[in-house]
């Protein structure tokens, strides 16, 4: 039981903290409304992401709005746990934030995959020509058994002049 608590209460958590992130970017920032939700601007920021409230939430939000508009931010945090167009919204930028989470990591592992070859390259290339030659590489992989070093060197050699360029060498990676 204490699991099932734990995960709901992590999952409310996300719930509240999307709503907030809602609530700011919808927060009237003039000095008499200060800190409270515009209503219509909730409505657009859902808009821009195709998420339409059904009439009875809007009206709903109205009601505990003022005659401006704006809900205080408590009052919107606590109907944006029972609002599905908003629990909606939630859903949707978590999955984008994670979306663009996943794509900025890979971009960074491929990054230091790249790096990794050129350091072991130029390690390699000890006379520095830009190539690894048949010895520089024999001498590197000295550790393998003949017939695998020269397999391997020939797997590398893509255009088969007997040398290894730095875009050969990455496919080791």
């Amino acid at each position: 039981m204490a699991v099932f608590s734990a995960i709901k209460n992590k999952k409310n958590q996300k719930l509240k903290e999307g709503i907030e992130d809602l609530a700011l970017k919808c927060e009237d920032t003039s000095e008499k409304d200060a800190g409270n939700v515009d209503v219509c601007m909730v409505v657009k920021q859902l808009e821009k992401m195709n998420i339409k409230l059904e009439e009875k939430e809007v009206a709903k939000m109205e009601k505990l709005a003022d005659k401006n508009r704006k809900i205080s931010r408590e009052d919107f945090v606590s109907y944006g746990k029972h609002s599905k167009g908003i629990k909606e919204y939630v859903d949707k930028t978590a999955k984008e934030n994670q979306s663009q989470s996943t794509r900025t990591t890979a971009v960074k592992i491929d990054a230091v995959k790249i790096d990794k070859a050129l350091a072991a390259f130029k390690a390699i290339d000890k006379d520095n020509s830009g190539f690894v030659d048949r010895d520089e590489f024999l001498t590197f992989t000295s550790n393998l058994p003949a017939k695998q070093r020269e397999k391997l060197l020939r797997n590398l050699d893509k255009d088969g002049d007997g040398k290894i360029d730095l875009e050969e060498f990455r496919q080791m990676f």
